[in-house]
């Protein structure tokens, strides 16, 4: 293929991966318009607005943007969405973007340290179980990824707590760390909602690879070299290895964006500064801006690393280029 096929090709990837994000924006925005009650309904008690007299009422609604219709609101978001202005919260009107600024960049750095460490440790671990297919240690690192990415995340949350800062104290039980804190300063305080994360990570990417590992060392490319006398170092980590890592390149982008949005259990547990707890108290006030925010970045987060890993699948497997 040429290199107008190439540029097509990711035209079309960049312009699927625009729509899916313009039909992520109506779900977002769908799915918090459907919540009950509204940010003025949670600020004021019930005594509260039963004295606040209907007009003044209205009044608020009014300068909060509350009366508006559905559509009009819906385009200022997506045009905001487009700026990188979320707008501002509805009781306190402070600037959206800035108070999820630092909640995503905690998160990111919790994700980017966990897949940092579990990447090479999965890698380790399916190609070791791939290698003694069907044998012991098969068997052994089998096991473990399945019980490890069986239990779910708040209760080998509360079991490290349990062990490491109950039984033997050797690291805080909650993230005494704050929002704005330099990431090292985060990281130093996380231990344990970072080995949370990073043992249903390496199970899982673990389990993913040794599958790839399993069907690149009985291809036929790797038997053509193992006959001309290839050593079998070479055969398994500059050959087979790779084989297996490309196919697997999307579910690992998707993992990575998921991890972003799916540590919320882990956030609350620990009392980690990440995006978990700015959505739970987003939700409990009602604050439907922050909400749409939250959503819709994690959500473009998982767009843009499947996109990366369709367009390095490109890159690196001829295969999958159109002829």
């Amino acid at each position: 293929m040429g290199p107008s096929g190439v540029l097509i090709a990711i035209a079309r990837r960049v312009a699927l991966s625009a729509l899916t994000l313009l039909l992520l924006a109506t779900f977002v925005f769908v799915a918090t318009e459907v919540l009950p009650g509204d940010a003025l309904d949670v600020s004021l008690s019930a005594e509260e607005l039963s004295m606040i007299p209907p007009e003044r009422l209205a009044a608020m609604k009014h300068e909060l943007g509350l009366d508006r219709p559905a559509p009009e609101r819906f385009g200022a978001f997506v045009l905001g969405a487009l700026q990188g202005d979320f707008g501002r919260t509805l009781v306190s009107k402070a600037p959206v973007s800035g108070l999820v600024a630092y909640p995503m960049r905690n998160s990111l750095i919790l994700a980017a340290t966990v897949l940092a460490l579990a990447i090479p440790v999965a890698i380790a671990i399916g190609t070791a179980a791939a290698w003694w297919r069907d044998r012991t240690p098969d068997a052994v690192l089998s096991t473990a990824a399945i019980v490890g990415y069986s239990i779910p995340e708040f209760v080998i949350g509360t079991a490290l707590v349990m062990v490491f800062a109950v039984w033997w104290p050797l690291f805080p039980a909650t993230v005494t760390a704050n929002t704005r804190d330099p990431a090292l300063v985060l990281l130093a305080a996380a231990p344990l909602p970072a080995a949370t994360v990073l043992i249903g990570s390496v199970a899982y990417l673990a389990r993913l690879l040794r599958v790839g590992m399993i069907d690149a060392l009985a291809s036929d490319a790797v038997e053509r070299l193992r006959l001309t006398g290839v050593p079998e170092w070479r055969v398994v980590f500059l050959h087979a290895l790779p084989s297996a890592v490309i196919p697997s390149l999307t579910a690992i982008a998707l993992y990575a964006a998921a991890l972003v949005s799916g540590i919320v259990v882990v956030e609350l547990v620990f009392a980690y500064p990440g995006l978990g707890q700015e959505l739970v108290r987003a939700v409990t006030r009602r604050e439907v801006h922050v909400i749409q925010a939250i959503a819709l970045m994690s959500a473009g987060l998982v767009v843009a690393l499947n996109l990366a890993a369709d367009l390095a699948i490109l890159a690196l497997d001829p295969r999958t280029r159109p002829a």
